[in-house]
């Protein structure tokens, strides 16, 4: 088997394992932690942490930020809103435009959001710290060609 059927037929073990981990999560769900961010899209925890992060985040300055469509931020939002991770607010000299804060819950949850993704990072330079300069430019490389051919898909 030449080196690029290896490491296709390693990609494929990471996608195999990366699935199966996240079979056996949802099936134990996990610790009380994962458990609470696993109810939660990806999208909708990454609106959780852009309004954390900026004073005034509205519909449109999501949308733009993490690169989808208006409509799928107004249906992240939704829930968030139903589920009260974030609430309404608007500027006292402009009530037609709409902001979003987090209410307590919102805060609990871009902790535990960021918990958890702080353990990922501690995870993925652990591994790194394995390989030698050389070997991890090889690694960046690939990884931004995977990314950009997922992109382009």
């Amino acid at each position: 088997m030449n080196k690029k059927e290896q490491a296709l037929e390693a990609l494929e073990q990471v996608i195999k394992e990366r699935e199966a981990a996240d079979r056996r999560r949802k099936a134990m769900k996990g610790s009380q932690e994962e458990s609470i961010v696993s109810d939660w899209t990806l999208t909708q925890l990454h609106i959780v942490a852009i309004v954390k992060e900026q004073e005034r985040a509205n519909n449109t300055m999501l949308a733009e930020h993490l690169n989808v469509s208006k409509p799928a931020i107004t249906k992240a939002v939704k829930k968030l809103l139903d589920q009260q991770i974030l609430e309404k607010t608007q500027l006292a000299d402009n009530k037609k435009e709409v902001y979003y804060r987090l209410t307590k819950s919102g805060e609990m949850l871009t902790f535990i959001h960021s918990q958890l993704h702080e353990q990922a990072r501690n995870r993925y330079m652990r591994i790194f710290a394995e390989f030698n300069s050389t070997e991890l430019e090889t690694i960046i490389r690939f990884l931004h060609a995977l990314a950009e051919n997922i992109k382009s898909h």
